[in-house]
């Protein structure tokens, strides 16, 4: 890969192919490649007049939308690193990442205006906090000529805090040259190509998000911004933009299916769709196999930029369960400390080495910690089977030792899943004098569904072994909580057991 190879070139590149192609579109918005490069050198101009220079930090408290694919590419031409926030957080989480991050600048949505109030007086960023109004006038003044600025391949581009479901987010620190291997590794593995229409429906503060918006760039594809999801307005603007593929969580998908419009959907432009942050049900996977759509499963980390492994759309019902096989440039395999590599089917560490491999901001310890020989630790447990495919089985931290024996939530979750009166599960370890720690199930239950303890053990029966069967059953009224990408948030159903408890 050349050192002139940045992501800041992706605008001017394209631009130059197909200017008058359309690059985003978001709402009544339509904007062509050429509209969009000349837009990230005025955003670009604009930060350098705010006194962003090379290596600064600009902070996005945003909403999907062109303005966010605007700045992403004026903040990589001139050789600054965009930290996306995570809105949902609460402002003394967004405060802890200013802090770390040291920011140079946080641009806001006015919606997010109380936030950024709460912020200021446990920041300390005063004047270098800007409306996204205030901003974008500011960049309508500036020049659309490129901005001189010398940028590296390895300059820092993303710093993106991880989703910290077990414990504190660290920032992890993409380079320009790693965000394009994600890209190149995408391109070579997906069914993308050049004109497609792909629906950006994961939040850009999520790199699932940003590694798509890179990915459409690079091949000239249109990118259609959706500010939040809504069935409905998904369910329209397939059918009126005629989208070719898109990413989202489970959860997503779900919501999705249960629309009333979905049955009669005009879907025949879909290709395929990609389900990545959370295991995928199988149902789910039939339920849109039934409407000629690939659904597959895929499995990454902000850490590598999203992608690791995916499931090819031919196999996305044979090998329904699991995450799939590494994408091209990129390779997996399954440790476990002094045993080295584990065989087939056994159960071990994940463990992902590719060039789109990220580190941690200012954290060497826990960057050398992440990693064994070069290949960075994932924290999760899985299994190749005979063909190569992963099957994931849990988090490294959520593994149940019962009477001695290993089990991994993932499997009894995705057991427990295929009963129809459950909506939602998560299976989490219970201390217990005797056998040191019992399984639980929080499970909610699908309206006017009842289940009992002894039912769900008389399922398991035979199913898998009894060590294995939960022992204890909580039933929520409220759903999982999750974060962004899907995952269920254990630490806090931890908390909240052991309130239970108390």
């Amino acid at each position: 890969m050349t050192e002139n190879a940045l992501l800041g070139d992706l605008t001017a590149r394209r631009a130059r192919l197909d200017g008058t192609a359309v690059a985003l579109i978001c709402g009544d918005q339509r904007v062509d490649f050429k509209t969009l490069e000349a837009s990230a050198c005025r955003a670009g101009n604009a930060l350098i007049e705010l006194g962003v220079g090379r290596g600064d930090r600009v902070a996005a408290l945003m909403r999907n939308s062109i303005d966010y694919v605007v700045l992403y590419y004026a903040v990589a031409r001139i050789g600054a690193i965009l930290c996306p926030l995570n809105w949902r957080l609460a402002p003394p989480e967004i405060a802890a990442i200013l802090g770390h991050s040291e920011v140079s600048l946080l641009l806001y949505d006015s919606e997010f205006s109380s936030i950024v109030d709460a912020l200021s007086t446990l920041s300390r960023l005063d004047d270098r906090i800007v409306d996204g109004a205030d901003f974008n006038q500011l960049a309508a003044r500036a020049s659309s000529v490129t901005p001189v600025i010398v940028v590296a391949a390895d300059d820092p581009l993303l710093l993106v805090y991880t989703s910290g479901t077990t414990g504190a987010a660290k920032g992890a620190v993409l380079t320009h040259r790693k965000m394009l291997w994600t890209s190149l590794t995408m391109a070579a593995t997906l069914d993308y190509r050049r004109r497609d229409v792909d629906l950006i429906a994961a939040p850009l503060f999520h790199v699932g998000g940003l590694s798509f918006v890179t990915l459409s760039v690079h091949l000239g594809a249109t990118a259609v911004i959706l500010p939040a999801w809504d069935p409905a307005s998904v369910l329209d603007l397939v059918a009126r933009e005629q989208i070719n593929h898109f990413f989202a969580v489970a959860a997503m998908l779900e919501a999705l299916v249960a629309h009333p419009g979905f049955a009669t959907a005009e879907l025949d432009s879909v290709r395929w769709i990609m389900a990545g942050g959370a295991p995928v049900p199988i149902s789910l996977i039939q339920t849109f196999a039934a409407r000629a759509i690939p659904l597959v499963q895929t499995y990454g980390a902000t850490e590598t930029g999203g992608p690791a492994t995916v499931v090819d759309t031919d196999h996305a019902l044979t090998k329904a369960g699991s995450a799939g096989l590494p994408f091209f440039h990129t390779d997996i395999r399954i440790a476990n400390g002094a045993r080295g590599i584990m065989a087939t089917d056994e159960v071990g560490e994940i463990q992902v080495r590719a060039p789109h491999v990220g580190t941690y901001w200012r954290d060497q310890s826990a960057t050398e910690a992440a990693f064994v020989d070069g290949w960075f630790r994932m924290g999760d447990f899985g299994y190749l089977d005979a063909d190569g495919y992963l099957f994931l089985l849990g988090r490294r931290n959520d593994l149940i030792v019962s009477g001695g024996e290993n089990v991994y939530p993932a499997e009894i979750e995705a057991l427990l899943s295929a009963l129809r009166e459950i909506e939602e599960v998560a299976v989490l370890g219970i201390a217990d004098k005797c056998w040191g720690e019992l399984v639980c199930a929080i499970v909610v239950l699908a309206d006017g569904q009842e289940i009992s303890l002894e039912t769900i053990n008389a399922y398991c029966d035979g199913r898998i072994a009894r060590y294995k069967t939960p022992r204890r059953l909580v039933i929520r009224s409220n759903p999982l909580p999750r974060n962004a990408t899907g995952k269920v948030l254990r630490n806090v159903l931890k908390d909240e057991l052991k309130v239970d408890n108390a």
